[in-house]
């Protein structure tokens, strides 16, 4: 299963047999439909409130299919804790977000993320831990639509860290904020990042 964050709709692609676990769709579409990728974005380009619009079928292909309609870019980033199980957060360009970027030519993955993430905090001694679901997100720039699909660590690093945010790139503030005390659906955030830190706290619980 996908989730794809497109302004403020979600596109599921799931499974036919995982259709009862999503709740409340606002849509569903098959993939037997001619064209379920334009019938979905059609649908969220015409509804104004925020929908989860939901596509039956392979999730693999289907995702292949809005990789064919969007300008792919790929990224990586971190969901970095230290001993006090708090997370680390930039604030860029007003909003709080996760450190990540853009994967270079040649670099692989994991590099990438611990690369972003030192350069965009200052963070040093990082240690990977393990892989987390990817996330998806559109945006519309230089006249193109691009889907970004950003491959998350998990990470640790230690408590004392002297942080120096990347201005160049938009990073305002380098903070730690505890997990636990976390209030997703008030913190000014994106609907990608909340998605994550949801996955990874529902795996540690």
């Amino acid at each position: 299963m996908y989730h794809i964050f497109h302004g403020k709709h979600r596109l599921i692609l799931a499974n036919p047999q995982d259709e009862m676990k999503i709740d409340k769709p606002d849509f569903v579409i098959s993939n037997s439909e001619e064209d379920p990728i334009k019938k979905a974005l059609t649908l969220a380009s015409e509804n104004s409130r925020e929908t989860t619009i939901v596509l039956l079928g392979n999730p693999t292909e289907l995702l292949k299919k809005v990789q064919d309609v969007f300008h792919l870019i790929t990224a990586a980033g971190g969901l970095v804790l230290n001993p006090k199980n708090e997370l680390l957060f930039i604030k860029r360009l007003g909003k709080w977000d996760l450190p990540k970027g853009k994967l270079e030519p040649g670099e692989d993955i994991e590099t990438c993320a611990i690369r972003e993430v030192m350069e965009e905090t200052g963070a040093k001694n990082l240690t990977l831990s393990h892989a987390l679901p990817d996330t998806f997100h559109t945006y519309y720039q230089n006249e193109q639509w691009i889907i970004k699909q950003t491959h998350w660590y998990r990470m640790n690093a230690n408590q004392e860290q002297s942080f120096v945010p990347q201005i160049e790139e938009g990073v305002e503030e380098v903070k730690w904020m505890t997990i636990s005390d976390l209030n997703l659906n008030e913190l000014d955030t994106y609907p990608a990042i909340r998605y994550i830190i949801d996955a990874y706290s529902n795996a540690m619980n």
